[in-house]
């Protein structure tokens, strides 16, 4: 149910990095993160305004500086 969710939100899932993602709202979610978080929590995220300084990750650890900068470039 969550996938669909995202899916309807017009997330996309990356293999490569084990998450999904939507540029227009510069929102991420780890594989992790929705695994651990219902479905409500999950439909909260995607509700909340978009990022303004970048990408918003929703992970259970947010990612190093160096993971976010990496992140960024190949969702980008």
């Amino acid at each position: 149910m969550k996938m669909d969710i995202l899916r309807e939100a017009n997330y996309v899932y990356n293999f490569d990095r084990d998450l999904y993602f939507n540029r227009r709202t510069r929102k991420a979610f780890s594989f992790p993160f929705l695994d651990d978080h219902g479905e409500e929590e999950v439909a909260r995220c995607i509700q909340e305004s978009p990022a303004n300084d970048g990408w918003k990750f929703y992970f259970n650890f947010p990612p190093s500086g160096k993971e976010r900068r990496e992140l960024e470039r190949v969702l980008e």
